[in-house]
């Protein structure tokens, strides 16, 4: 390389690692393995998306997926977002119920005041409750002053927690949209968990300002949001890609004598609807008959993997 000097590209303290103190290097095959009860392979973690959708939602700094995509007022928009949090919602529930499965619930917090009957359900149901933010406008950015985002986290947690009391352990950013300060600002307020980050398939600690926060995987690639309505995918090519992933992380389980979790991320509004529910419930059967899973909450799967960590 001419105009250079010869040592320019050394660099003494290059090492395997990372370049930040949130997190230690970690490679997955090479991580402590962990197991999951019964000595299930896989476990099944459904996520389902609760969305609050405002109206007069910002477009900016960038629209929310499923986010107002006409002029105000996109009554469109609106009121399919809506669809899911009063009808598409309980068609989840009732397939769920039949095969005596349960999920965690990702709540806007906005929709507790708004939708009370709805929580009661969710309770009933035997879902875990967690924290998606305020609502699907309250996006999480380096725009946002500390002050404004901090009280944003403090007002959806004290939401949630009025109703579902200390049930409320995880919390995950509309949007997957999170500030320098996210993290920092969700543990000060109690969360133990958080899933924002796509980095890895297997939980980890991550280190903030307070206290560690355990990143859970939720994989965007995977999500219904984004195979059905950003890809234009069919339903059949998202069950299929769905099974796929649980046919990969069990083989990899078998292999390595180290439990995978598959995290299955529906949204009522897209996976309730009537021409769905049928091929989400073949879904659930398929992974099911496997016989080696286990089905359980974020929170549940942070106690089990956090017990093994020595």
């Amino acid at each position: 390389m001419s105009g250079l000097p010869a040592d320019y590209l050394d660099y003494p303290l290059r090492k395997r690692g990372m370049d930040h103190d949130i997190y230690p290097y970690r490679a997955l095959p090479t991580a402590k393995p962990v197991q999951w009860p019964g000595g299930a392979r896989v476990a099944l973690w459904i996520t389902v998306h609760v969305g609050h959708f405002p109206m007069d939602m910002p477009l900016k700094p960038f629209i929310a997926p499923g986010g107002m995509e006409r002029p105000y007022p996109s009554f469109w928009d609106y009121t399919q977002r809506d669809y899911g949090n009063r009808i598409g919602i309980y068609r989840m529930m009732k397939a769920m119920a039949a095969r005596n499965l349960k999920a965690t619930a990702l709540l806007s917090a906005a929709l507790a005041p708004l939708y009370p009957v709805l929580m009661d359900d969710i309770a009933a149901a035997g879902w875990e409750p967690a924290c998606a933010g305020l609502d699907m406008g309250h996006l999480h950015h380096g725009q946002v002053p500390e002050a404004e985002e901090a009280a944003t986290v403090k007002q959806a947690a004290a939401l949630l927690r009025a109703r579902f009391g200390d049930a409320v352990r995880g919390w995950h950013s509309p949007a997957h949209s999170e500030s320098p300060r996210t993290l920092d600002l969700v543990a000060a307020e109690g969360f133990d968990w958080t899933s924002g980050w796509l980095n890895d398939d297997m939980p980890y600690s991550m280190a903030t300002s307070s206290r560690p926060l355990l990143a859970m995987p939720l994989p965007q690639d995977l999500a219904d949001q984004k195979m059905l309505q950003q890809q234009n995918m069919a339903t059949e090519d998202f069950c299929q890609s769905v099974l796929a992933a649980h046919a990969a992380l069990d083989a990899e389980a078998a292999a390595t004598g180290g439990a995978r979790i598959l995290t299955l991320s529906v949204t009522p509004w897209l996976m309730g609807q009537p021409h769905r529910i049928r091929a989400f419930g073949a879904m659930l059967d398929a992974i099911m008959a496997t016989g080696s899973v286990w089905n359980a909450t974020g929170a549940e799967i942070a106690q089990a993997w956090q017990a093994q960590q020595g």
